[in-house]
């Protein structure tokens, strides 16, 4: 909820404009478990769908219930296609990968030109994935050709700034976030 001030009131706790949501401790591993689950399930399953479509399309001989099975193929596929992007926004499977390839591949995806400077050190497991998903969470939010440094320092504290700028703009916007993990 926006407060009168700017200010976002999360949890009960005031954040001061500039500074990003960190996603808390169990976020990182409900977040994948949800994606895990998508794409275990209904995109599986889908997945199988489409195969027997493809057998059945193969063995029927009339040219209508063929073109009819094709349609439905079709369909079938961008229900999958949709659950890997909803699987995607939850986590991004790359983000098990770490942090820069999670990163460039969503930069990718939204058309963003980014620059990364991360530590030259490891992240652990659970720093890598809450800072993964606080950056992917707000690339996901900029439009497309914005220009975006992110910046990662810090192991047990991890301290992230984000700067962005728009095209067409001449504004620099500086985000930042804390993150205590271990």
């Amino acid at each position: 909820m926006v407060g009168s001030a700017g200010r976002y009131d999360v949890g009960g706790r005031r954040l001061l404009p500039g500074w990003l949501r960190v996603p808390g401790r169990g976020a990182a591993e409900h977040r994948f478990e949800l994606e895990r689950a998508l794409n275990d399930g209904p995109a599986a399953g889908l997945s199988a769908l489409a195969v027997e479509l493809d057998l059945f399309s193969a063995m029927v001989g009339d040219l209508r219930l063929t073109s009819r099975v094709e349609v439905l193929r079709e369909r079938v596929y961008v229900l999958i296609e949709n659950l890997r992007q909803l699987g995607g926004a939850l986590h991004p499977p790359v983000l098990t990968e770490g942090l820069e390839p999670a990163c460039v591949s969503v930069a990718e995806r939204y058309d963003l030109r980014i620059k990364l400077d991360l530590p030259e050190h490891d992240l652990d497991a659970q720093a890598r994935m809450r800072t993964g998903l606080l950056v992917a969470d707000h690339l996901r939010t900029l439009e497309p050709g914005t220009t975006v440094r992110v910046r990662v320092r810090g192991r047990r504290v991890v301290r992230v700034r984000i700067t962005e700028q728009r095209p067409g703009s001449s504004v620099r916007r500086n985000l930042r976030a804390v993150l205590l993990c271990g």
